[in-house]
Parts: structure tokens; C-alpha cells; sequence
């Protein structure tokens, strides 16, 4: 019995991972913003489809025109939206001078950082005591005697 819930639980698991594949991983992955602005510059066309008694579209029922196509000059100013967007996004990720110099600096701590581990590595450590600290015996023997002191 316990074997068929583990093996449903499993299978909701791979169930939802398989969905969250859909998702975008990182916040900047999927820009709506573009999408929303498709969608609000598009006129709502008339469908010349036929629709039957229940309002949904006869099959087998072909329109009987076209519907009307974009004009030319939005053709233009859509192309010219995107391409102004895509230039925008290429300039501000073409900023390679500025990415190398914080790598270089980044670098430079690293090596820092890895000198000072080293020089402190290379010290001996001082005489009854472990990297960190005084031994926990030693630490037992002075508080012993400090209480035979105090007595």
C-alpha cells in the first residue's frame, strides 16, 4: 500500500517538474512587456467566419472573405519598435570593457585573498595549541588550577 502512495507522490513530482520546465528560470528570461504591446496595438478584426445556432463556428463553413492585413506604415513603425528594442538590449549587454575590468579586479582580490591564507598556513602555530585555539586539556588544566588557587 505504502509502495503505490510513494510511487503516485513520485509521479506528481515529475508531473510538476515537467511544468515548471515551462517557466523561465531567471527574471529577465521572458519579457511580457512585448507582448502586451503586440496585443494592444492590434485592432480587433471581425471574423466573417459563419457561427452556428450555439455561437460556435460552423465546420466545414469557410469565410466568406478575408480578413483585412496590416497597413504598410504599422508593418514599419512595428519593425521599427522591435529593432530600436534589440539594439538597445545588444548595446546594453556589448559593455565587455566594463565586465573585464570588474573580472581583473575580482581576480586581484582572489589573489590577495590567497596570498594572505598562504602566509597564514605557513605560520607554525604557537606551542600547545591547535590552529584554532588552545587544546580543550589545556584549557581543562588552567581552570583547575585556578579553582586550587581560589581554595
Amino acid at each position: 500500500m505504502s509502495l503505490s502512495i510513494a510511487s503516485r507522490i513520485a509521479g506528481l513530482l515529475v508531473a510538476s517538474l515537467g511544468l515548471a520546465g515551462c517557466q523561465g528560470l531567471f527574471p529577465g528570461e521572458e519579457d511580457s512587456s512585448i507582448g502586451a504591446a503586440r496585443l494592444s496595438q492590434a485592432g480587433r478584426v471581425a471574423s466573417t467566419q459563419r457561427l452556428g445556432e450555439d455561437g460556435y463556428p460552423l465546420l466545414g463553413a469557410y469565410p466568406s472573405a478575408a480578413a483585412p492585413q496590416l497597413s504598410n506604415e504599422a508593418v514599419s513603425q512595428t519593425k521599427a519598435t522591435f529593432t530600436g528594442i534589440a539594439q538597445s538590449r545588444a548595446a546594453a549587454g556589448a559593455s565587455v570593457s566594463s565586465n573585464a575590468g570588474t573580472i581583473a579586479q575580482l581576480q586581484n582580490a582572489r589573489a590577495r585573498q590567497a596570498a594572505v591564507a598562504e602566509q597564514t598556513a605557513s605560520q607554525p602555530a604557537a606551542s600547545g595549541t591547535t590552529g584554532r585555539g588552545p587544546r580543550p586539556q589545556d584549557v581543562l588544566r588552567q581552570i583547575e588550577a585556578s579553582e586550587t588557587q581560589t581554595n
